[in-house]
């Protein structure tokens, strides 16, 4: 990605191009130095329907004015040549690749950016076994850590030798010093490179690192070692470092709390002009987080913990309480390890922004492996007065690193990107006010376990929302899961809705004649919107449900097919489908020659121009529906199974209408033995074989 701002329809090819871009596999070493990168030429396509795909074939057709006939979709295609280096870097021309030399079978070079955990193609077809999974390396620039040091620190015993910062209330005295260590009545300023040890306690006393000048001349280490620093203002401030870093020694407790007078956090930047201390513990250089000791911070002005440029925690036991947000890395904000607790009052949990930005400071585009926040590992809890987890650029959850457990509680978004969301790994739990998981442009869910609770959208997507392996638990929901896309090639999913199940809806259909009804029209079939969407399913399991008044189970604005994958669809006994009376009324139904209720406003099947099943198995329970390839007026409750010999699925309710297609040629009660149990998320079983 460069940094100009894309149009809705080119940026999402820019990310479905990238997805496919980098090959390099992290197992093979590089063993000559000529063959120092990889090139690849990735083709999509732009539909007439404004979508972007990886395949002409997943275009929409559409009907030629002049001859009346079906012809392809394609209005445009883009061939994009992606180069690169061995060593993860991403280059226009491979003359800028650096040279390897061959290395020696103990010191083969792998690439940093190539990871088992991230599944991110949203043009690969993974196996329809939700224990399988497929692997590609990110399409994304994450921030390199290129420390060399090591975790020595969780083990250190002190020699007596080492620069000793002794905190004692509004003062503070040093032992060793090496010169670059001044204190001047409650500050200590630290002008060099080195590793400076912090303890004993302040009432009022400030820790400045100010090392201008000095690139590339190793990292200035802080090593908290039973330290309590209060300040009125931010009791930990790095002016200007090339790199710090903050060492949670082991075994030791340590804490950090400001004040929450924005005028004591006030300071003077390197070339003179006034800024000020946006967080308790600030940095306007990159900051990384690392050891097993416990930190405490407590941010009664702003943000607990923030770099202007990158922030990286590698672990430590850390509890962030902030009035607005919790932690913040600008440039980026990566997560590899750790116990976090993040209590953000009235801001985001987790953040990073960075973007370029016009006259007035607006956003207009993403900046490479800025405006990112990386989860690889560790158990991070969030609770938050806004958004739990935000960033521009993209938002990662993986487990590359080690098991990533992310819980986050929100009045806002869950987990929110002005641009993309990839869950890659690890177990994502959320409870939000507001969507779920949310993007401005696509979602890509490859691996791992998410479990979502909110009261408006489960997952939505501006644009495209790929299910691709991982396991989604949306327990409650108004609209499950929406976007103008949504392709389901793997993966197993439940999804529970009060409003929609799958909801494909966005953009403006410029064939609509209606102006008159704010955007609908009522069409022979059902509801027809003023805008498109479009749903495909290929591959995995998944469970739709919805219950309501108004309500449809799988709703396409535009057309809705299935190739391949097990879609079971449910309307719970006690709701009645579409925008319809309650159970009993007949608000624009009617019943075919096999005893099934059709309804023009929707139910378990819903789309505006026409539902196509050529392969899988699709079994829907419900009181109506507006279409369905095959229909059955057979009686079931949620003590059976109900399919065909090789295909059958438990409802969690009771009626008398089934409808089904695909693999499923006909529908009966079912003796199970012999068959294979899927489970859904939320407990519900199929059986196949």
């Amino acid at each position: 990605m460069n940094s100009k701002k894309f149009p809705l329809i080119v940026a999402s090819a820019a990310m479905a191009l990238a997805a496919c871009s980098d090959t390099v596999d992290s197992n093979n070493a590089v063993n000559d130095a000529a063959e120092n990168y990889t090139q690849v030429s990735v083709t999509t396509y732009t539909c007439t329907d404004g979508s972007v795909v990886d395949d002409a074939s997943l275009c929409p057709t559409v009907v030629d004015p002049t001859t009346g006939e079906e012809v392809s979709g394609v209005a445009d295609s883009v061939v994009t040549t992606t180069i690169t280096c061995a060593d993860g870097s991403v280059v226009e021309d491979a003359a800028l690749c650096p040279q390897i030399e061959p290395a020696s079978s103990s010191s083969q070079k792998t690439s940093k950016r190539s990871s088992s955990s991230a599944a991110v193609n949203p043009g690969s077809s993974a196996s329809q076994n939700p224990a399988s999974s497929g692997s590609s390396s990110t399409p994304v620039v994450i921030p390199s850590d290129d420390d060399d040091d090591t975790d020595l620190e969780d083990a250190k015993t002190l020699t007596g030798s080492e620069i000793m910062l002794k905190l004692a209330g509004t003062t503070a005295t040093v032992e060793n010093n090496n010169g670059c260590v001044t204190v001047e009545g409650s500050v200590a300023t630290i002008t060099c490179p080195a590793d400076y040890y912090i303890t004993g306690t302040s009432t009022d006393f400030q820790v400045v690192v100010n090392t201008p000048g000095i690139e590339n001349e190793g990292n200035t280490g802080l090593y908290l070692y039973n330290a309590t620093l209060k300040s009125s203002g931010a009791p930990i401030l790095v002016k200007n470092a090339d790199k710090t870093v903050l060492h949670l020694v082991k075994g030791t407790v340590n804490s950090v709390e400001d004040g929450s007078n924005a005028s004591a956090h006030l300071f003077e930047k390197v070339n003179g002009t006034q800024d000020t201390a946006k967080a308790a513990i600030y940095a306007k250089d990159d900051l990384k987080i690392k050891g097993s000791g416990k930190l405490t911070v407590t941010a009664n002005y702003n943000n607990g913990i923030q770099s202007s440029n990158d922030l990286r925690i590698k672990n430590g036991d850390i509890t962030v309480t902030a009035a607005q947000n919790g932690l913040k890395g600008k440039g980026s904000l990566v997560i590899s390890g750790g116990t976090l607790n993040i209590t953000a009052k009235s801001g985001d949990g987790l953040e990073s922004d960075e973007c370029t930005e016009d006259a007035n400071g607006n956003c207009t585009g993403v900046v490479d492996g800025k405006g990112i926040v990386v989860i690889s590992g560790g158990n991070i809890t969030v609770n938050a007065g806004d958004d739990g987890i935000q960033a521009y650029n993209y938002v990662m959850v993986s487990d590359s690193t080690e098991a990533a457990t992310v819980s986050v509680k929100s009045t806002g978004k869950g987990i929110v990107s002005d641009n993309l969301v990839y869950m890659n790994g690890g177990t994502v739990t959320v409870d939000a006010t507001d969507d779920g998981l949310h993007s401005g442009l696509n979602i890509w869910m490859n691996a791992g376990n998410v479990t979502i609770s909110t009261k408006d959208d489960g997952i939505h997507a501006d644009s495209t929302l790929y299910l691709n392996g991982s396991t989604v638990n949306v327990k409650t929901a108004y609209e499950g899961m929406e976007a103008f896309y949504i392709r389901a090639q793997a993966g197993i999913t439940s999804t529970y809705g009060t409003d929609d199940g799958w909801n494909a809806a966005g953009g403006t259909d410029n064939n609509s004649s209606n102006t008159g009804n704010q955007g609908w029209a009522m069409g022979g079939g059902g509801m027809m919107s003023s805008s498109k969407g479009y749903i495909v399913v290929s591959g995995g399991y998944h469970y739709i449900s919805a219950s309501g008044n108004d309500i449809d189970v799988l709703d396409a604005n535009g057309t809705a097919t299935q190739t391949g994958g097990v879609l079971i669809l449910e309307i719970p006994t006690s709701t009645s489908g579409g925008m319809q009376m309650a159970p009993g009324g007949n608000w624009g139904g009617s019943s075919s020659g096999s005893g099934c209720s059709t309804n023009m406003a929707g139910g378990l099947i819903d789309t505006d121009n026409g539902f196509t099943i050529t392969g899988g198995v699709l079994i829907g329970f419900g009181s109506r529906t507006e279409e369905y390839p095959s229909c059955s007026a057979t009686s079931y409750t949620s003590s059976n199974y109900y399919g065909a010999s090789n295909a059958a699925a438990k409802p969690q309710g009771s009626g008398s209408m089934v409808i089904y297609g695909g693999d499923v040629k006909s529908v009966a009660q079912v003796e199970t033995s012999g068959m294979t149990e899927i489970k859904f998320p939320n407990g519900v079983s199929y059986m196949y074989k």
